[in-house]
């Protein structure tokens, strides 16, 4: 267990920096390696794995602090001269304690302080177990990420994804985001795609060929039991959770094409969407959970509709590219994320719901599966470099930011992210 203990704050409010911008949107920040009364390599390390979640985000921009001789670990060692120098807006300073009866627990007390401004914005205390270093970095980071930009962090969340070890083996895998820790749940000798995380957290849906066809399980990551959802005659696959995780959106080749349908998370009350003779799938359910989105060739080429599921009645969303898929919304309802074809590369993309503005993140060529994280602001996605194995990566949602995720050599089939922890 942690504990956290906010010894001061910050008597000023900080403007909420823009998201959807460029470099000049990007915080300047140095993160000071703590002062540590029980040096071990591993706590040491720290002050990176808090650079590397702020950067990853896009949204920063640490400076470089090799040059640096004398490191300050508290306020009062500042020199906010020589830091506004080196053109930071911010500085993270902090020492790590041993305490307990038998030095075995640690305390991490950090400040974030204000260069310009010449004032320290909040003050931290942790108390965790020193192989805890990481998730306490990570919720250091979190703190960091609310504080100046008025958003939740998400550095202290998991992803899961698809691992093919060999040509008879997968696994599905939850590790941190960024790849720590992994372990897997499901192990199989069939082919494992399409995981989709429950927005409670609890379950994981996904699509397993062990019956001979792909048909959908969902694995309960807090009991370890697993259920069989849909094994209906052809077909079953792309499972999506409704925002209150008590539904799942399903595709069925049922009695002809693709088809959408809805479906209880305990297998009960299946109702189909729509009648159409064209292919609707990939459905992905908007926040109000009034509209679902998906991907239809029913105008010649793929592109991505919405339909109101009371309603049935369907407008079309997306009209730049050859084809357009793989939709998934922001947890605000305001971004709409997909891949973007166009010229012969599959792309990432969003595009604003309001303005209908396209901004494509990535360069492709065979990028897959891209979904948001719990905060928006960034995005999980496979991609493969011209033949090689797929790998998974984040993209930032200004596109400043690509980053590998680094799971090991075998070739990842699909991802998915969890949600925020309660």
């Amino acid at each position: 267990m942690i504990w956290m203990v906010c010894i001061a704050g910050a008597g000023h409010t900080l403007e909420v920096i823009e998201i959807l911008g460029g470099k000049a949107s990007q915080i300047p920040i140095a993160v000071i390696p703590f002062k540590d009364s029980n040096p071990k390599k591993s706590l040491q390390l720290m002050n990176e794995v808090i650079a590397n979640d702020l950067n990853r985000s896009g949204l920063f921009s640490p400076i470089d602090i090799s040059g640096v001789s004398d490191y300050p670990y508290d306020e009062r060692e500042v020199n906010f001269s020589n830091w506004a120098a080196l053109q930071s807006q911010f500085i993270v300073v902090g020492k790590i304690d041993a305490i307990g009866r038998s030095n075995n627990q640690m305390q991490v007390t950090w400040s974030l302080i204000d260069i310009f401004k010449e004032k320290t914005v909040l003050s931290v205390a942790l108390k965790g177990q020193p192989s805890q270093y990481r998730v306490i970095a990570h919720r250091i980071a979190d703190t960091i990420y609310e504080k100046l930009t008025g958003s939740k962090g998400v550095f202290d969340t998991n992803i899961a994804f698809v691992k093919k070890l060999d040509k008879e083996r997968y696994s599905l895998f939850i590790a941190d985001y960024d790849g720590h820790n992994p372990r897997a749940i499901v192990n199989s000798k069939y082919s494992i795609i399409s995981p989709r995380w429950s927005p409670d957290g609890e379950k994981i849906a996904y699509v397993s060929f062990e019956k001979r066809k792909p048909v959908i399980y969902v694995q309960n990551i807090v009991t370890g039991e697993r259920v069989l959802l849909a094994n209906f005659r052809g077909n079953n696959s792309a499972p999506a959770w409704s925002p209150d995780s008590k539904k799942l959106a399903i595709v069925l080749t049922y009695s002809a094409n693709s088809q959408i349908y809805t479906i209880d998370a305990d297998g009960k009350n299946i109702k189909q969407l729509m009648r159409t003779r064209s292919i609707n799938t990939e459905p992905t359910w908007a926040p109000n959970g009034k509209e679902i989105y998906f991907s239809s060739d029913r105008a010649g080429s793929a592109q991505i509709y919405k339909v109101d599921i009371d309603t049935n009645e369907v407008v079309r969303v997306t009209f730049e590219g050859n084809n357009n898929v793989s939709p998934s919304l922001s947890p605000d309802g305001k971004l709409l994320l997909f891949l973007n074809q166009d010229g012969g590369s599959y792309r990432v993309a969003i595009q604003n719901l309001l303005s209908n503005q396209v901004l494509r993140l990535t360069d492709g060529p065979d990028d897959e599966s891209p979904i948001f994280s719990p905060n928006g602001h960034m995005v999980l996605f496979t991609y493969k470099d011209y033949g090689k194995l797929s790998k998974i990566g984040t993209v930032s949602i200004n596109g400043l930011k690509m980053t590998p995720i680094d799971v090991g050599s075998e070739s990842i089939l699909e991802s998915t992210w969890g949600p925020l922890p309660n």
